[in-house]
């Protein structure tokens, strides 16, 4: 199987006819018209969106979070966010993916699904969003974000019951927030990931307790 990334890549303008700014949706729909035949590389993605930036490379890995996905495609994506977010907690603001986790692929016609199903969600988020809250959309320089990414990004990718579609969402808003520098889309993600994390400290808190209730009878 040729996982290979060697000329595969599609590099996307930044604009579009007329002189108007693409948004990511754009950039993302044409990727999808034009995706590598066999199959498709998280590398792939992240180099169609055209640039490394924090924002950018979460919301490649994030994608999945918001589209109804089998599990072979979230677990394609599980390793390489919090590989990622990691760095950042520990203060490495140009962290990178190692290849072998870029060379990760799916086949083509499960990569078009993913963004078909995760295009409509992006597109409507993206009607919200313009430059605003200067202070906010440049947050990701603190280094307490990133720790925030990691946590959230673990809850994301725990599975227990109802607790991946609220991280998801927030990680996916914040990426947005941060590629358009929306402060005020950043703020309602940071507001989103506080609480999907006491959500899932309350479901996890009630399956743990249900579970020593459970076994306590069991051994009586």
């Amino acid at each position: 199987m040729d996982h290979s990334m060697k000329g595969r890549a599609t590099t996307l303008p930044a604009t579009c006819g007329g002189g108007e700014e693409e948004r990511t949706s754009d950039v993302l729909a044409r990727f999808r018209a034009n995706l590598p035949e066999g199959r498709v590389s998280l590398g792939d993605l992240i180099g169609a969106l055209g640039d490394r930036s924090l924002g950018t490379i979460l919301l490649a890995l994030a994608l999945p979070t918001i589209a109804p996905v089998p599990l072979g495609v979230s677990c394609l994506f599980d390793l390489p966010i919090v590989l990622y977010t990691a760095q950042l907690a520990f203060g490495r603001r140009g962290g990178r993916l190692p290849d072998w986790l870029l060379k990760r692929s799916i086949g083509r016609g499960l990569a078009a699904r993913t963004l078909d199903a995760a295009m409509p969600r992006l597109v409507w988020i993206e009607r919200m969003l313009k430059p605003r809250a200067h202070r906010l959309a440049h947050i990701d320089q603190e280094r307490w974000f990133g720790l925030l990414l990691l946590l959230l990004t673990l809850t994301c990718i725990v599975p227990l019951p109802l607790t991946g579609w609220l991280p998801g969402f927030a990680l996916v808003l914040i990426s947005l927030g941060l590629i358009e520098r929306d402060g005020r889309a950043i703020g309602i993600g940071l507001g989103l990931t506080v609480a999907a994390l006491v959500f899932f400290t309350l479901v996890a808190s009630s399956l743990s307790y249900a579970g020593h209730r459970i076994l306590a009878a069991t051994l009586q």
